[in-house]
């Protein structure tokens, strides 16, 4: 295709300059001068697969905890300070990393710098504000559990990952949010809050000296040792198990462990993603929705975790034709693995995986994301030329590898959420 050849002509501006301070506070800065603004991220390097079964969601709730107050500005204070200068002020919580980051114009950097600082270093945990935030993350909680679909993603994670933090929801249960105190929340936080787990990201209109200078006087974590808190994988077992629930339709989920970050048949995997339910000309999307008007919700999806992942399949669909869906949806991979991939449905998913690196140059956020990423995942930048080479080189053979490796059926479970009483597929029930 035309369009992967020009790619060989782009050269974007992605020079990452990297710094560790005597503390071990990692930063990352990429000058991109052609803009009027910068992403600030402040990474650590935790998340809901680094929490014990009774703290279970306690990385999510320091998160929302940071912004409810510090000891010199009120949530409010904190919300005007930077939305007097147009700026806005994030943060998310994963299963591997917390993130807080900050989108101003080039010329706020302190201003981001400096309030990014007093949220992370002096958050107050008062007992009354932790009271009140229990409230907003149950409702949290209650809005995923409204959702289906949402639910559904929780219950398959905790299938795949057996009596493991990665099993658990990110956010948490109401049993376990309801214990956390101040003390807990204090602790936990000065444990996982120290400069060698926390990498400063900045993307934009930004000196390097100018971070380095604003991180050192701002961003002065306390040493420490990165925390030991990593739990051993379990042990899968492929089963069905069906979960009931007041709803309309059923929601199906069909999936397995996929590579993780260091397994190099990721690549060829994502390619199998694209092709098999990622996009409106997958397979799946064409003959269940297009072709035979079974579902409106139907697609496939991959995640990629540092020593795991996960791929699977997602069907929403009226309670009696849950097996026939199913059915069609084995019928389409099988098909995909005896039949192979066709020459335009390699190159339409590596088109569609270059897209989306090359909109990643497009936002400071996305930049400052990626390169971040790439020093907590490899201690390394990776440059676009080389995802683009690795890209362009996946061929049919090494896709049709990870077809057999990673969609095999004994690698696979169900969970099926919809209403009580009806025939819904299960165990022996999938085949490809």
């Amino acid at each position: 295709m035309r369009f992967i050849r020009k790619l060989d002509r782009i050269r974007p501006n992605e020079t990452v300059r990297k710094a560790i301070l005597p503390g071990g506070l990692t930063i990352l800065v990429e000058e991109v001068p052609q803009v009027h603004s910068l992403t600030l991220g402040v990474w650590i390097r935790t998340g809901s697969r680094d929490e014990p079964a009774d703290l279970s969601g306690i990385s999510h709730f320091i998160e929302h905890m940071v912004f409810k107050g510090t000891r010199s500005r009120s949530a409010l204070q904190i919300a005007k300070k930077m939305e007097a200068v147009g700026g806005q002020l994030d943060a998310f919580t994963s299963r591997e990393q917390t993130c807080y980051y900050a989108r101003v114009f080039d010329e706020h950097l302190d201003i981001a710098m400096e309030t990014m600082g007093d949220l992370l270093l002096n958050p107050l945990f008062s007992r009354d504000l932790v009271d009140r935030e229990q409230g907003v993350i149950a409702e949290e909680i209650e809005s995923y559990d409204n959702n289906p679909e949402e639910q559904v993603h929780d219950l398959i994670s905790a299938e795949i990952w057996p009596n493991h933090p990665l099993g658990r929801p990110i956010l948490g249960s109401r049993q376990t949010i309801s214990r956390f105190g101040s003390r807990t929340l204090r602790r936990y936080h000065q444990e996982r809050y120290t400069a060698p787990n926390v990498v400063v990201a900045a993307s934009g209109h930004v000196s390097f000296d100018r971070v380095m200078e604003l991180a050192s006087r701002h961003l002065a974590f306390p040493p420490g040792a990165a925390p030991n808190g990593r739990f051993p994988l379990t042990r899968f077992r492929s089963r069905a198990v069906r979960h009931e629930k007041d709803v309309s339709q059923v929601s199906l989920c069909l999936a397995g462990r996929g590579p993780s970050y260091h397994d190099e048949d990721r690549h060829a995997l994502a390619v199998v993603n694209m092709i098999l339910g990622a996009g409106v000309s997958s397979r799946l999307f064409q003959k269940i929705r297009e072709d035979e008007g079974l579902a409106y919700t139907v697609y496939s999806f991959m995640d990629v975790l540092r020593d795991t992942g996960l791929f699977g399949i997602y069907l929403g669909v009226a309670p009696e034709k849950a097996r026939t869906v199913l059915a069609l949806a084995c019928r389409e991979i099988a098909k995909l693995k005896r039949g192979g991939i066709r020459r335009w449905e390699l190159e339409s998913a590596k088109a569609q995986l270059l897209m989306s690196h090359l909109l990643s140059y497009e936002s400071t956020y996305e930049r400052m994301n990626r390169i971040a990423i790439n020093e907590i995942c490899y201690g390394r930048q990776s440059s676009l030329e080389s995802v683009i080479e690795r890209v362009q080189a996946i061929d049919r053979d090494e896709v049709e590898a990870a077809l057999d490796r990673y969609l095999r059926p004994r690698r696979f479970g169900l969970i099926t959420l919809g209403p009580a009483g009806k025939d819904y597929p299960g165990e022996g029930d999938w085949d490809f």
